[in-house]
C-alpha cells in the first residue's frame, strides 16, 4: 500500500498545473490591461463604448483562463 497516496496524487497534480495556472493568469492580466488601456486611449476619439467592449473582452476572457486550468489539472491528474 502507498502511504498518502491520494493526496500525493493531487500535489503532484497541483505541481505540475502551477505553472499553466501563472501562464495563463499572466496572459489574462494582460489581456485586461491591454483592454483597459486601449479603452483609455481611444475612448476620446471613438465614444464610450469603447469601455463596454473592454468590459466584455475582460469578462469573456475569464471562462476561457477557468476552462484551460480545468483541462490541464485533469490532463495532469490521468497521468
Amino acid at each position: 500500500h502507498r502511504e498518502g497516496g491520494a493526496l500525493n496524487r493531487v500535489l503532484v497534480t497541483i505541481r505540475r498545473t502551477a505553472h499553466v495556472v501563472v501562464a495563463s493568469v499572466v496572459v489574462e492580466l494582460a489581456l485586461d490591461f491591454g483592454a483597459g488601456a486601449l479603452a483609455v486611449v481611444l475612448a476620446p476619439y471613438a465614444g464610450n463604448w469603447v469601455y463596454a467592449v473592454a468590459g466584455v473582452v475582460v469578462v469573456g476572457s475569464l471562462p476561457v483562463l477557468g476552462l484551460n486550468i480545468a483541462r490541464v489539472a485533469h490532463r495532469e491528474w490521468r497521468r
